[in-house]
C-alpha cells in the first residue's frame, strides 16, 4: 500500500467491523498495489471486488465530457446526447463536465455507424435503444450465472476480485464474437421472413407451401415482470414456459421455437394444435406461471431450417398480443380449419384491425366445451 494513504481517515472502511473490516483493507492495498487510483476505488466503495474485473470490461477511470466524445466522433453534441440516453447512461447536465467514462462514450457513438448507412437519426436511436434493452437483460442473466460458478463460502473480497478478473480476462474475447454471431442469425430470420412475406404478396401463394396452424403463446406482463423479479427468476419463469410447451407439443403438434418470453408451436391439423393451446394455458395455471396469452391462425407457409414463415405466422403472432391474459385467441381462419370438430366452444368478440394485417380479422375466445 502507498504509505501515504490513510484508508481508515479516507472513510473507507465506514460501516464494517471485524474479518469485514480487514478484508476490505486487505482489498483496497490489493488494489492501489494494482494501479488503482485512490479516487476510481472511492468511486466503487459499494462494491469495489468488481474493479479488476470491469476495468477488464473497460472501467479504467478515464473520464471525458460529452463534448469532447461528441467531437471525437464527428457528430453534434445533441445527438450523442441522445444516442447516450437510447444506451441507458442517465442524462449529463453540464457536457463540459468530465463524468462520462471514456468506454461508455464509446458505446454510445458506436451507433454513429447506423447514421453513415443512411439510416435516419430515430431509426438509429431506436435500434440502439433496443439493442442495449435486450443486451442488458443478456448481462443480468450472464453475471448471475458467473457469479454463482465463481462465489463460494467463505471466499475473501480479494479472492472474489481475482476470480472475477480472471473470468472477465477468459470471456472478453468471446463475448464479441459470440453477440455478432447472434445479431447475424436474427438478421437473416428476420430477412427470411420478409423475403417470404414479398414472395406471397407477389405471387398470392407460397412456392412449397403448405397449410398449417401456427399458435403462440407469450407470458402477459414480462416486462412488468421484470421491474420486481430477480434476473435469475425471470429466466426460470421464460425457461419453465419453455418446459410447458415441449409438454404440450404431444405428435403431431411440434415445437418449434423459443423467443424471449414466448413460444412457437405448429402443426398441419388444426385440432391437436389448438388442443395442446389449451393444454399450454391449463399447465402455466397449474404450475404457478403468469397468464399466457395465446393466439392461432390458420393458412399456408413454408418451412425452412426448421422454422415456419408465412401469413398464418404473423397472423398467430398478432393474434396473441391482441389476446387478454389467460385467453387462447383464435383467428377465423383457424376457426375455418377446424370446423365442427367438437370439444371447443368459440366466442366472437368481433372483428380487430391488427398491426401488420391490411385486413380486419375476425377473433374468437376459444374454450373447451362445458367449461
Amino acid at each position: 500500500m502507498a504509505p501515504d494513504v490513510d484508508i481508515e481517515a479516507l472513510g473507507l472502511l465506514d460501516g464494517l467491523d471485524g474479518q469485514a473490516r480487514q478484508e476490505r483493507a486487505d482489498l483496497i492495498a490489493w488494489l492501489l498495489a494494482r494501479g488503482f487510483a485512490l479516487d476510481h476505488i472511492r468511486a466503487s466503495v459499494a462494491a469495489p471486488q468488481m474493479l479488476a474485473a470491469n476495468r477488464v470490461l473497460g472501467d479504467d477511470g478515464d473520464y471525458v465530457s460529452a463534448r469532447e466524445a461528441s467531437e471525437k466522433a464527428g457528430i453534434d453534441l445533441e445527438l450523442f446526447q441522445r444516442l447516450h440516453l437510447s444506451v441507458g447512461l442517465p442524462r449529463i447536465e453540464d457536457p463540459d463536465a468530465a463524468v462520462l467514462l471514456r468506454a461508455d462514450a464509446e458505446a454510445a457513438t458506436g451507433a454513429k455507424f447506423l447514421l453513415d448507412l443512411g439510416i435516419s437519426v430515430e431509426d438509429a436511436v431506436a435500434v440502439t435503444r433496443v439493442v442495449t434493452e435486450s443486451l442488458g437483460h443478456a448481462a443480468a442473466i450472464m453475471r448471475e450465472a458467473a457469479l454463482k460458478t465463481l462465489l463460494r463460502p467463505g471466499a475473501s473480497e480479494i479472492e472474489i476480485a481475482e476470480a472475477t478478473e480472471e473470468l472477465s480476462h477468459r470471456a472478453t474475447p468471446m463475448l464479441g464474437p459470440m453477440m455478432e454471431d447472434l445479431i447475424r442469425l436474427q438478421l437473416r430470420q428476420t430477412f427470411a421472413i420478409e423475403a417470404v412475406n414479398a414472395a406471397e404478396r407477389a405471387a398470392g401463394v407460397l412456392p412449397g407451401a403448405r397449410m398449417v396452424t401456427v399458435c403462440f403463446a407469450d407470458i402477459a406482463g414480462f416486462t412488468r415482470l421484470g421491474e420486481s423479479l430477480p434476473p435469475e427468476e425471470l429466466q426460470h419463469v421464460a425457461s419453465r414456459l419453455g418446459e410447458l410447451a415441449h409438454d404440450a407439443a404431444i405428435t403431431p403438434v411440434r415445437f418449434v421455437k423459443s423467443i424471449g418470453d414466448a413460444v412457437m408451436l405448429v402443426c398441419y391439423d388444426p385440432v391437436p394444435l389448438l388442443e395442446a393451446a389449451l393444454a399450454l394455458a391449463d399447465a402455466a395455471v397449474a404450475n404457478d406461471l403468469p397468464r399466457l396469452r395465446i393466439g392461432v391462425a390458420s393458412g399456408c407457409a413454408v418451412s425452412r431450417a426448421g422454422d415456419w414463415f408465412g401469413s398464418p405466422v404473423n397472423l398467430a403472432s398478432r393474434v396473441t398480443a391482441a389476446a387478454r391474459p389467460g385467453v387462447v385467441l383464435a383467428a377465423e381462419s383457424a376457426r375455418d380449419a377446424i370446423g365442427s370438430a367438437q370439444g371447443f366452444d368459440w366466442t366472437p368478440i368481433g372483428a380487430r384491425h391488427l398491426k401488420g394485417v391490411s385486413d380486419e380479422v375476425k377473433l374468437f375466445r376459444v374454450e373447451r366445451l362445458g367449461v
